[in-house]
């Protein structure tokens, strides 16, 4: 790719770049970068390369092997049930004993 100098349209986002610019307004690329597409979405991230990245490591390390979570039995969950109807009923009493 031949090297890009303004004034002209930026390789990378195809705004008008004027003369003497350092850098596109629009999009920031810049001689520096190459005017290049990539080194705009990545540069200077250190991000791990795709091959090397394990999910299931990652999701166990940062989450822990805790297991599978535990279902509700269906005794707490009728529990829980009542609980949340009870709390809603002493609400609306107190609301209309105002």
């Amino acid at each position: 790719m031949a090297r890009f100098k303004p004034p002209g349209q930026c390789p990378v986002c195809g705004e008008w770049v004027p003369r003497g610019a350092v850098a596109c307004d629009e999009c920031g690329s810049c001689a520096k970068s190459g005017w290049n597409v990539d080194a705009l979405e990545s540069d200077g991230l250190d991000l791990p390369d795709d091959e090397a990245f394990d999910y299931d490591d990652f999701v166990r390390r940062e989450f822990g092997g805790g297991g599978a979570p535990r279902d509700m039995s269906p005794g707490s969950f009728w529990r829980v049930v009542a609980l949340i109807v009870l709390g809603v009923l002493v609400i609306g009493w107190l609301m209309a004993a105002r």
